[in-house]
């Protein structure tokens, strides 16, 4: 039940909109920041976490005081929106330009990629004993 005018609501909606977007730009990088480091960086995800629950408890207050779902509705779907993008920017592998799947492990911290820098297998392709060649 709206007890504001869809006028007013709207307007409250795009003010929440733009919160959120002020919310994410002063607590994360840039998009293009975030998609030139490595995939599925720990320390932007928590960044990220952490700007979409000051989002949604900006929200929240919002909608306490006036007790309209419609802005609720507009700012609730800016907060996924942003935070959709933000999300796929720091999934995105920047040698490829394309998604990469999330390792077994969790995320990968910005310090390195995992176990395969720490731990290097040794290259057996140029080994004599491994040609199987007939």
């Amino acid at each position: 039940m709206a007890i504001i005018k869809p006028p007013e609501s709207i307007m409250i909606g795009l003010a929440e909109a733009t919160a959120i977007y002020a919310i994410y730009q002063s607590a994360l990088p840039s998009h293009t920041d975030i998609r030139a480091a490595k995939p599925h960086d720990t320390d932007v995800e928590a960044a990220r976490k952490k700007a979409a629950w000051t989002s949604a408890a900006v929200l929240g207050f919002v909608y306490l005081l006036t007790r309209d779902l419609n802005s609720f509705l507009l700012g609730g779907l800016a907060l996924g929106g942003i935070d959709f993008l933000t999300k796929h920017a720091n999934g995105t592998d920047p040698k490829t330009g394309k998604l990469s799947a999330a390792p077994a492990g969790g995320a990968i911290t910005s310090a390195g990629t995992g176990n395969a820098e720490a731990y290097p297998m040794p290259d057996y392709t140029d080994s004599p004993d491994m040609s199987y060649a007939s």
